[in-house]
């Protein structure tokens, strides 16, 4: 095909090259281009383009200063390249350098200059455009919202020529006054509006279903003159996310022609309302999936508890060659941590590391959190000390996972770094710190702990850490002292099994009969078919020698028709989880 090319006109060597390029072919059309006997300015510039648009930025650069005679569309291809890359400076240089500018150039900049979130330069460039058309105005109310700034966005919309208002205005504006919560404001425009299309209806729909508003959605929905699949699918998902899946399923059946998003709504809608039967039904009906179909399923098992069933899910997912992304490797560790299969959770982290996944932090805090659970220290630290960037979930992962393994002393000093380096705590890190100072003793240092979490960060405790506070009183022997800091929690807090559960334990550790038998009895109203309570105070009463007593909490479950729970395990045999009870005859 080369050997003849060189007999064609300019024309059919672009067509050629503009054809590779349309295919994504980028260097074969590069290669034809270094062949080329002749060249003219749609020869460079579509490379030029093709180099821009595949984020090729040096290689448009070098030839963009070689062509004789760039053009308009030339610098402004490498403007749209620059300010695309984040490169917005450069994009200003070459913006100033041009020796004629046409309304495409000063548009571009705009929007370079909003997406970089420097909204102002973009506003100064606005006011100075020599002949704005209606994408300038909507390319700077964009800016605007994008940029949470939607007061200023009205007052330029306002300011609009009525004749350059268009459909994308008003929708812009719409979804603007949605974004910050002002949907009666947002529902206000929609009605003035001159005219609609499809987008409009459309953008008003997920305004209503974003704030759950869905019955409100629903009724636009059924007003809507002509729908098409983005219309289904949002009211769909409404129901999906507000738990309405009976309704979902309703439209869904109607649907003219469900596609994966519909199906991927409503596996989710069952996954989160526990239907996982539904799911799993669907999900097996679907002619096409993708990895958030996948994902979807994976994780409503891994929420639901269905651990074993996660990770088989997953292996499918690997077998059919569907490559998973974060979300996926973050159910399945969250599946592996909660198995404590710290073999299977190695092999997902080295197929991690194998497939180039980039691990953004949610993925690391998974990773930490998984290791920690699976007892492996030192593979959670390495983790957490590889991370160039952590947020405060990073840090909680990794101070719960050294409370919960033994090494209290050093969850608290990183505790005490996270405040040296200026990361303010929340509510969850106070839960591992209290659960720290439980582990190692401290129980001076716990109730400054408990104090500064309301006085110097404005936390205002939670079930959880009471609970921690009694488990940390009652480990230390302080039994007295933990029933009465029960006594004294806030009305607006009720103590729940697990607080008075910490303070059963802890009578059975101490010996102490009398209050273990107040406790458990309060914990009998609160969950009179747990066994667990039952068994703890017949232990108390058995290591005192008490067995009369013994006898009457073992009549009393047989009474109330309270059994025993088997006891359930996990095991790993050859890189296979197993799980196994023991059930008594």
């Amino acid at each position: 095909m080369f050997d003849i090319m060189p007999q064609r006109d300019v024309v059919s060597w672009n067509s050629m090259i503009a054809a590779y390029m349309h295919n994504g072919r980028l260097d074969e059309a590069c290669c034809l281009f270094d062949r080329m006997p002749k060249r003219d300015n749609v020869s460079w510039n579509t490379v030029i383009r093709g180099y821009t648009q595949s984020d090729r930025i040096e290689d448009a650069r070098e030839l963009f200063d070689q062509i004789p005679q760039p053009d308009i569309y030339t610098w402004n291809l490498m403007i749209s390249g620059y300010a695309r890359n984040g490169r917005i400076d450069t994009a200003r240089e070459l913006f100033d350098k041009m020796p004629k500018r046409d309304t495409v150039s000063w548009n571009t900049m705009i929007t370079g200059y909003a997406q970089c979130r420097r909204v102002d330069d973009a506003r100064s460039l606005f006011d100075t455009i020599p002949g704005r058309n209606e994408i300038s105005w909507n390319a700077m109310i964009t800016g605007y919202v994008q940029n949470g700034r939607v007061d200023d966005a009205c007052r330029l919309f306002e300011q609009m020529p009525e004749a350059m208002k268009n459909i994308t205005s008003w929708t812009l504006m719409i979804s603007g006054y949605a974004q910050n919560g002002r949907l009666e404001v947002a529902r206000n425009l929609f009605d003035r509006m001159p005219e609609r299309n499809v987008v409009s209806w459309n953008s008003m729909i997920m305004v209503y279903v974003q704030a759950g508003r869905i019955d409100d959605a629903r009724k636009l929905f059924d007003e809507m003159p002509q729908k098409d699949v983005v219309s289904w699918n949002s009211v769909i998902t409404g129901y999906s996310q507000t738990g309405r899946v009976d309704e979902a399923r309703y439209l869904f059946d109607r649907m003219p022609l469900s596609d994966v998003v519909s199906c991927n709504a409503m596996i989710a809608g069952y996954a989160q309302n526990r239907r996982l039967e539904d799911a799993r039904q669907l999900f097996d009906e679907m002619q096409e999936r993708n990895v958030i179909s996948w994902n979807a399923l994976i994780a409503g098992y891994e929420q639901n508890g269905f651990y074993e069933e996660a990770y088989s899910l997953f292996s499918q997912m690997i077998e059919s060659k569907v490559k998973p992304d974060c979300s996926s490797f973050t159910s399945i560790l969250s599946a592996c941590a909660n198995l404590a299969a710290l073999g299977e959770g190695k092999q997902i982290h080295q197929y991690i590391m194998k497939t180039g996944t980039f691990v953004d932090i949610p993925l690391a805090n998974s990773l930490i959190t998984m290791y920690a659970k699976c007892g492996s220290m030192e593979d959670s630290r390495l983790v957490f000390n590889t991370m160039p960037e952590r947020d405060v979930i990073s840090w909680n992962a990794i101070i719960v996972g050294n409370a919960q393994n033994g090494h209290a002393v050093e969850g608290l000093q990183l505790f005490k770094q996270l405040e040296s380096i200026g990361i303010k705590p929340n509510d969850v890190t106070f839960v591992g710190v209290l659960c720290a100072c439980s582990h190692a003793g401290l129980v001076e240092e716990g109730w400054q702990l408990f104090v500064s979490m309301s006085r110097d960060y404005s936390i205002t405790p939670r079930v959880e850490h009471y609970a921690s506070m009694v488990d940390l009183l009652g480990r230390s022997g302080l039994l007295n002292e933990a029933e009465d800091f029960i006594g004294r929690m806030p009305a607006e807090v009720q103590a729940d099994a697990v607080v008075w559960g910490a303070l059963l334990a802890a009578c059975r550790v101490h010996g102490n009969a009398d209050i273990a038998e107040r406790v458990a009895h309060t914990l009998f109203k609160l969950e009179p078919h747990n066994s667990g309570p039952y068994v703890l105070l017949s232990n108390i009463y058995a290591a005192a020698g008490k067995w009369g007593d013994v006898s009457k909490v073992r009549k009393m479950m047989k009474e109330r028709g309270v059994e025993k729970q088997p006891g359930c395990s996990w095991i790993e045999v050859q890189n296979n989880v197993h799980t196994f009870v023991v059930i008594r005859k």
